[in-house]
């Protein structure tokens, strides 16, 4: 005689534990033809905080199929087949921290009356799991500026609490008390009377405490809600099981995020949750990363222009670094849990990325975004795409909407989705001519050509302008005119560039910026990205 169980079947623990089960192969006789050629489809997304530097993450040159990828993408090299890189998403302008963490998954600032798009993909494919999506962060809030603490919005563009203690989130996994009968009863039975008692007194009060109370009462519903959803599981069959061990605290950061990570992967292997995102950092993260043996604040570091020292940027590239290992350690462990119809990697979108690119000058262009994991195939990964023009991120947004099977015409302004994610064609990017000059009057000088920055980490402050048949102009310049004229949006286009300067050798340097103006792209002042 075969033995079969359900795919709900849990390990039944004392004191109420219910542990959920992973697909096991004793669950394909008791699914359904249709559940049986079919895995659930997860998404996951982590969020990097403070943007990167541009010369170590972007990839420039190569093509879809072959590419080399950065120095800061070395640490995830070996997941290069399983990897959708990005490039050319973000449109033109700067972005503040606060508006950088709600566009990584509303995809625009300005979108602040709609739910982010890990909540619309949880409304579709979180029904039947006990959790319907789990928003977890590695830091506490930022109370000085409390946007920045956030990536996650309900329906009505409201944030979204998050939880960080893995302790905790692994008791609301595994743990949960309502998972006995009786408790589930005495508690309907106090939220009745809370709910009497609170509707009794809206009655006597004003505005804006039936306000308050209004609040309070739909706090008190949704965990009704919850509670009906734990009664109406039908009874499992009972084995007879140690359980999983709760994680003990963590000793460092390192080890708390890797713990979050293996909670991440566990709750999507036991089908808990289909959906959940995860904040390695506040937007403008205080985190010092002293078992990196860092002293400075990650946000101070970021800003490596204005605070820039080779030591400074360093420790900037240590903690990226230790960003991407993250990553890396999230995908492997999501390749490591086998699924029915593959690896759980196999059927998951993950999205890995920040909400800005250059870090100090916090430009929304080359924004880094990585796809992982083929998504029960809807996405055809191992390729790098470019495109040809600045994509803004609500098309990417759009287009993950659409490959979970939401159809919309629109989000956060974008009216098209991405192109290409699942393979078909794009417009690729490509160098246009241009002619490079240069022309000196007195002591300004105008300088047409490409603008990049320096290769040299002892000169991340400086940015040279290609010239053929010459040497490179320097542009060495202040705060001022590095953030006024957004130097760092126009790095890789050929610009026109006037300005004070004096012969530096075989080359000449450029100290004051008077004029830019861009041969292709947008021009400062134009937009709002």
């Amino acid at each position: 005689m075969s033995l079969h169980i359900q795919r709900r079947t849990l390990l039944r623990g004392a004191a109420g534990v219910a542990l959920p089960l992973p697909f096991l192969n004793l669950m394909k006789g008791s699914t359904s033809a249709a559940e049986s050629k079919t895995s659930p489809l997860r998404f996951i997304s982590l969020f990097k905080p403070n943007g990167v530097h541009p010369p170590s993450w972007n990839i420039n040159g190569g093509a879809e199929h072959d590419f080399r990828m950065s120095p800061l993408m070395k640490p995830f090299e070996k997941h290069k087949q399983d990897l959708l890189i990005l490039d050319n998403i973000g449109d033109f302008g700067f972005a503040s921290h606060a508006n950088s963490s709600r566009r990584f998954l509303t995809g625009h600032h300005a979108n602040t009356k709609s739910a982010s798009i890990d909540q619309l993909i949880a409304d579709k494919i979180g029904h039947g799991t006990a959790h319907r999506s789990l928003e977890l962060t590695t830091e506490g809030l930022f109370t000085n500026q409390i946007g920045c603490s956030y990536i996650s919005y309900d329906s009505q563009g409201q944030a979204i609490p998050r939880e960080s203690d893995p302790q905790l989130i692994f008791d609301r996994l595994f743990r949960s008390p309502f998972g006995n009968p009786q408790k589930r009863r005495a508690m309907s039975s106090l939220l009745d009377r809370v709910g009497e008692d609170a509707r009794s007194l809206a009655r006597k009060t004003g505005h804006q405490d039936r306000r308050t109370l209004d609040e309070y009462l739909e706090v008190v519903r949704a965990t009704e809600r919850r509670l009906e959803k734990f009664g109406s599981e039908k009874p499992q069959q009972h084995v007879d099981v140690q359980g999983l061990q709760r994680p003990p605290r963590a000793a460092n950061l390192n080890e708390q995020v890797e713990t979050m990570l293996d909670l991440i992967a566990l709750a999507m292997w036991t089908d808990s949750t289909r959906c959940a995102t995860y904040m390695l950092g506040n937007s403008n993260s205080r985190i010092v990363f002293d078992f990196l043996g860092i002293t400075e604040q990650h946000h101070y570091l970021s800003h490596f222009f204005r605070n820039f020292s080779r030591e400074n940027l360093e420790a900037l590239l240590k903690i990226n670094i230790w960003h991407m290992e993250k990553f890396d350690y999230l995908l492997t462990k999501l390749k490591s849990y086998k699924d029915q119809n593959g690896t759980l990697l196999d059927q998951s979108v993950v999205l890995f990325g920040s909400g800005m690119g250059h870090s100090d000058n916090h430009t929304v262009k080359r924004i880094p975004m990585i796809l992982a994991g083929q998504g029960g195939g809807r996405l055809k990964t191992g390729r790098y795409l470019r495109y040809s023009e600045n994509q803004p991120v609500g098309k990417l947004h759009l287009a993950l909407l659409n490959a979970f099977g939401i159809e919309r015409d629109s989000y956060a302004q974008a009216s098209t989705p991405l192109a290409g994610l699942s393979g078909g064609p794009i417009e690729y990017y490509q160098e246009r001519p241009f002619d490079s000059w240069v022309k000196a009057d007195d002591q300004s000088y105008t300088v047409q050509g490409r603008l990049r920055m320096s290769d040299d980490l002892n000169e991340a402050r400086i940015f040279y302008v290609e010239v053929k048949g010459r040497p490179p102009v320097r542009v060495d310049v202040q705060f001022q005119d590095f953030h006024r004229f957004n130097l760092a949006y126009h790095c890789g286009t050929p610009i026109t560039l006037t300005g004070e300067g004096s012969p530096f050798g075989e080359t000449i340097r450029i100290t004051k910026v008077e004029e830019l103006k861009s041969l292709f792209g947008k021009q400062p002042g134009t937009q709002n990205g």
